[in-house]
C-alpha cells in the first residue's frame, strides 16, 4: 500500500471515529444511579439548589470539576439545576461531567446539550435523589445562541410527583422574552407542584418574568441576592408554584465559578 492510500484510510478512520463520537454525545442522556430511594414520607421538606457551573471553570480561570462537587455536596440538596455543564468536551478535558457528578453525589441525571459540536457539548442537567419519570427538552430558536429548557417530572412519594424546570436564557433581551412566553406556554399545561430554576441573566428590576407571576413566585421575594461574583446582581433563581412554601433560601458564594449557587428548601403542601 503506498503512502496516499495509507493516509486515505487513517483519513477515513478519523472521519469515522469523530462521527461516531458526535453521534454518542449529542443526544439528551438520562443517567440512573438508583432509583430505589426511600420516598419521601413523614414531611415534605424538600432542598432545591440551582447553580451555573461555567463548565467546572472557577475564578481562578482554572477548570476543575471537583470543586465543583465539594460546593455541591456541601449543600445537602434533594434536587440540582445545573446550567454550563458538558460532557466530553475538549475544554474541559473531556470529562463526562454529568456523569461524574451524579455518581460522586449518588443521583439520577438528566442532561440535554444546547450546544451538540465536536469537541462541545454544553448544556443543562437535572439532578435528583428521586426517580425521573418523566423528561423533555423544550428549545429556543435564537440567532445568537441556541438555550433550552429541561423539564423532567419527579416522583417523590408514592403518591406525589412534582415538576422541574431547568433553564439558562441567553444575553439578548428580545430572545430571552421570546424564551420566557414559550416557558410560560409550556408551564400552563403542567397539571401538578412546580419549581422553576435557572440563569435567567435577567436582574429583578427588569421584571422579564412578569409574566410567570399567575402560576409562580420567587422564592427569595423581597430578599435582594448576588448570585454573580464580579457584580451586585441576581441572575440565577428558584421560582415555585404556591403548592409549596419557603422555609429557608440562601447562597453560597463558592469560587468554584463565575456564579454563586442558590439554595431553597421549601415544603410542599399535602
Amino acid at each position: 500500500m503506498d503512502k496516499k492510500h495509507a493516509f486515505l484510510q487513517i483519513a477515513l478512520i478519523f472521519i469515522f471515529c469523530v462521527h461516531y463520537y458526535h453521534q454518542l454525545n449529542k443526544e439528551e442522556t438520562l443517567i440512573s444511579v438508583h432509583n430505589n430511594k426511600l420516598f419521601l414520607e413523614e414531611d415534605f421538606l424538600i432542598a432545591v439548589t440551582s447553580y451555573n457551573i461555567q463548565y467546572g471553570k472557577g475564578q481562578d480561570n482554572r477548570v476543575d470539576i471537583n470543586r465543583t462537587i465539594e460546593t455541591l455536596q456541601s449543600l445537602d440538596s434533594d434536587i440540582i439545576s445545573l446550567q454550563e455543564v458538558e460532557r466530553n468536551s475538549l475544554r474541559s478535558n473531556f470529562i463526562d461531567q454529568v456523569n461524574v457528578i451524579a455518581k460522586e453525589l449518588n443521583m439520577n441525571a438528566y442532561f440535554s446539550p444546547s450546544l451538540a459540536y465536536p469537541g462541545l457539548y454544553y448544556g443543562n442537567a437535572i439532578l435528583t435523589t428521586f426517580p425521573i419519570i418523566n423528561e423533555q427538552t423544550l428549545t429556543f430558536s435564537n440567532r445568537i445562541e441556541t438555550r433550552t429548557a429541561i423539564f423532567v417530572e419527579l416522583q417523590i412519594s408514592d403518591t406525589h410527583t412534582i415538576h422541574i424546570i431547568n433553564t439558562h436564557l441567553g444575553l439578548n433581551r428580545e430572545e430571552r422574552s421570546r424564551a420566557i412566553e414559550e416557558i410560560n406556554n409550556k408551564i400552563k399545561t403542567i397539571d401538578g407542584p412546580i419549581v422553576l430554576t435557572g440563569d435567567l441573566n435577567s436582574v429583578p428590576s427588569q421584571q422579564e418574568y412578569h409574566i410567570w407571576n399567575d402560576r409562580l413566585i420567587k422564592s427569595n421575594k423581597g430578599i435582594p441576592f448576588q448570585t454573580y461574583y464580579s457584580e451586585d446582581w441576581q441572575i440565577d433563581y428558584i421560582f415555585h408554584s404556591s403548592d409549596f412554601a419557603v422555609d429557608e433560601v440562601s447562597v453560597v458564594k463558592s469560587d468554584a465559578s463565575d456564579h454563586f449557587p442558590v439554595t431553597a428548601r421549601m415544603l410542599l403542601y399535602q
